[in-house]
């Protein structure tokens, strides 16, 4: 009979959602905070909750066989260093919120969506749309194959980035990491969702950026080290970039005084992009949970030696 603790800021509703599932055996302790959950590491045989709130207990945790993030994220586990233990994230649920983000937005500007709603003058100038128009998604996993088809119904062409260049579901073409300047060559648009890595690392630079098309759109809504900060800024000063979309920052929340938000041309959506519903990720839990019982194979299960 496994013990499982629960540790997350939304403990009382992970509570009734895991209770409801009506799982065999299942002996859980819900705690909101580290410290409220110390007392219990002890026993504790299985993890589930944020990463973030993990990682202080994970040294005490001397049971622990498997560990189910709530977090698509791991990256705190990561680099925490154990690995003794069976990892699991969160996949093939943030695919349709972040095809709303992404669609969107690109809609929004390609249309004039929020300036023609601030207009007081009759404007008849037409706008051109984003069917066409290429896009490069960086990320070509769950989250990206649904973005990517999402686009393709607006008739975008979609170009697909990872690690081999491997083909994926739903892209037109897929680049490896050895050919970024052939995939970012006349990109329209550049959608960064990548997960945060050292392969990751800085990918978005002034190198990157001049082989867009002039005037492009570039959104990322993935993580925040893929992105040289400064050499955005200075493409969408110089108009490089028409604008950028950004939804995740090395420092959140961002401070109110940071120089970003003065940038005309920017957006920030503060970590807002694909939001994290808890009845999704207990339905991840309650699955794997029930074949962990069953002593079949996890599903998500990561690679500590990839991050993903």
């Amino acid at each position: 009979m496994p013990t499982v603790l629960v540790v997350t800021q939304h403990a009382q509703r992970f509570r009734t959602l895991i209770e409801a599932e009506q799982l065999p055996s299942l002996q859980a302790t819900y705690c909101e905070t580290p410290e409220q959950a110390k007392p219990h590491t002890d026993n504790a045989e299985i993890l589930f909750g944020a990463p973030d709130r993990i990682v202080p207990l994970l040294a005490d945790c001397t049971h622990l066989r498997w560990l189910q993030s709530s977090w698509a994220g791991v990256k705190p586990l990561i680099d925490h260093g154990r690995d003794n233990y069976l990892l699991t994230g969160v996949k093939d649920i943030f695919g349709p919120p972040m095809s709303e983000y992404v669609l969107g937005w690109l809609l929004a500007l390609e249309r004039n969506v929020i300036s023609r709603s601030i207009n007081k003058w009759w404007d008849g100038t037409p706008e051109q749309g984003v069917a066409g128009k290429t896009v490069g998604i960086m990320g070509t996993g769950s989250i990206g194959e649904h973005v990517a088809a999402s686009c393709r119904l607006f008739g975008m062409t979609t170009r697909g980035l990872n690690t081999s260049g491997s083909a994926a579901a739903a892209f037109d073409s897929c680049f490896g990491l050895h050919q970024l300047k052939d995939f970012a060559n006349g990109l329209d648009y550049l959608v960064a969702l990548l997960p945060d890595t050292a392969s990751s690392d800085k990918l978005i630079d002034a190198e990157l950026l001049a082989q867009l098309k002039h005037g492009a759109i570039v959104i990322n809504a993935g993580r925040a080290n893929c992105m040289v900060e400064k050499d955005l800024l200075k493409a969408l000063q110089n108009g490089q970039l028409r604008h950028a979309v950004v939804d995740v920052f090395t420092e959140e929340p961002l401070p109110q005084d940071h120089p970003l938000w003065a940038v005309e041309n920017l957006s920030i959506t503060s970590h807002t992009s694909a939001p994290t519903r808890p009845e999704a990720i207990v339905t991840v839990f309650a699955d794997n949970y029930r074949r962990y019982l069953d002593g079949r194979e996890l599903n998500y299960q990561v690679d500590f030696t990839r991050g993903y």
